[in-house]
């Protein structure tokens, strides 16, 4: 077969530019080789971004390919929906609300297959995306990480990404330079409050649940900005509560080049890039505990961090998730609901390496029987009718990454057919599409 996968990665590593790609895309793409498919693989380096005309030369690039099948990880491409007659699947590692090109999306949604990880997405595709229930599977993230007997190097590891930029002003600085009087305060903390209990409502929902009508706080809530606030505020503090027990940091160079005053998460950061699934086999297995902060939108499930610290030699200490819960029940997986109990069920670990080693056993082993890609490929196999088994073929890759430059420049050759159209409403909307965003004009 001839496979192409586009995904996102902001990864940057001098010394292996072309596939410096996390460790759970680099499973399937490694199985896909050793079975003998041929790739074509799309990095791109802008998150979310929505993608207009696929140029010319690229979608040439792809019909010289052809593919037999499309995976999109996030949506992360063009439509390329009516230029190919195969199967496009849409594989989620980041909730739907993260999709690329979501309107696209919804114009041909009976093209798409999506795969997902936990409950809340099936609803969402369903109620946003009017996605047919037989058109997703469903199923938990996997690893091929494996214990090895290293020296133990650090008592607790992580390795992920800092959510926001803090050098900015974010949506409480500028709520509260307008001078909100103390009702618009308290509305803004219970829609904080609402917003952490439910990260998947809309906007007019919530605003309708507060019962407010200021213009100081609608014009400042941006609901897909505060996720990642409210998300970075989390993982920075746990992560705080726990630097002093022995932590590493590994992921992104804004731990150390934000301006928040966190002395401890700065100077525990080891600056070298953490991607592949050696490196993260690595360092769980020289660490006594992996701990685990997700993203406000993993709602019941988690990231494939979680997984990965599950089969090697460390033990996993995690935010609590109900996935988590019933996935891993007879592990006993340790989850806290606050940075203080982060804190004592790291130290009691820490201090009772029999409790970690039952912890850990009993991990492994339920990784092993449920948790392996080879039973992932085996259920996409049977949604997909396809069969990806091993073929006498020497496979072919090819890498192709986009950076933001990429983006901008072909933005600007649409602007310039954009502002030849003399509808000004037609315009406007034009430019809305292109940018995905909002646009207030003043008069």
């Amino acid at each position: 077969m001839n496979i192409f996968i586009s995904l996102f990665s902001s990864i940057e590593d001098p010394n292996n530019p072309n596939v410096a790609i996390p460790c759970f895309y680099e499973t399937i793409i490694e199985d896909f080789k050793k079975s003998g498919h041929n790739l074509f693989v799309f990095v791109s380096k802008n998150f979310g971004a929505n993608y207009e005309n696929i140029p010319q030369e690229l979608l040439d690039e792809i019909k010289a390919f052809k593919p037999d099948l499309f995976i999109l990880f996030n949506n992360t491409f063009y439509d390329i929906s009516k230029y190919f007659d195969v199967p496009i699947v849409v594989y989620e590692v980041d909730t739907p609300l993260f999709y690329s090109n979501r309107e696209s999306l919804k114009k041909n949604i009976s093209r798409y297959k999506f795969i997902i990880s936990q409950e809340e997405s099936v609803k969402t595709l369903e109620d946003m995306f009017n996605v047919n229930s037989k058109n997703i599977l469903k199923i938990p993230f996997f690893t091929e990480v494996h214990a090895e007997n290293l020296p133990i190097e650090q008592n607790i590891s992580f390795i992920g990404t800092k959510f926001v930029n803090s050098q900015h002003q974010n949506i409480y600085n500028k709520f509260m330079m307008q001078n909100p009087d103390n009702e618009e305060i308290i509305q803004f903390k219970s829609i904080i409050n609402e917003f952490l209990n439910n990260p998947l409502i809309t906007k007019q929902e919530i605003l309708a649940k507060v019962n407010t009508k200021s213009s100081k706080i609608i014009d400042n809530l941006d609901l897909n900005y505060l996720i990642f606030l409210l998300s970075d505020y989390n993982r920075v503090e746990t992560l705080d509560a726990v630097a002093d027990l022995g932590l590493r940091i590994y992921g992104t160079k804004n731990w150390i080049t934000d301006t928040y005053n966190k002395p401890n998460l700065i100077l525990n950061f080891i600056n070298t890039p953490v991607y592949s699934l050696k490196h993260n086999q690595d360092i769980y297995n020289s660490s006594k505990i992996g701990i685990n902060i997700n993203h406000l939108q993993a709602c019941s499930g988690f990231s494939w961090r979680v997984c990965d610290i599950l089969a090697s030699n460390a033990c996993l200490v995690s935010e609590y998730k109900s996935n988590i819960e019933s996935f891993f029940v007879k592990a006993n997986i340790p989850m806290f609901t606050n940075h203080y109990e982060a804190r004592e069920i790291c130290k009691k670990l820490i201090n009772n390496e029999n409790m970690r080693k039952d912890i850990v056993a009993a991990s492994q082993e339920i990784i092993d029987s449920k948790f392996r890609y080879k039973y992932t490929k085996r259920e996409i196999e049977n949604f997909l009718n396809l069969d990806f088994s091993n073929i006498n073929n020497t496979p072919s890759i090819k890498y192709k990454i986009q950076y933001a430059q990429d983006v901008v420049h072909n933005k600007n050759k649409t602007l310039q057919q954009i502002f030849s159209i003399k509808n000004s409403d037609d315009k406007k909307h034009k430019i809305i599409s292109l940018f995905g965003a909002k646009i207030k004009v003043k008069r």
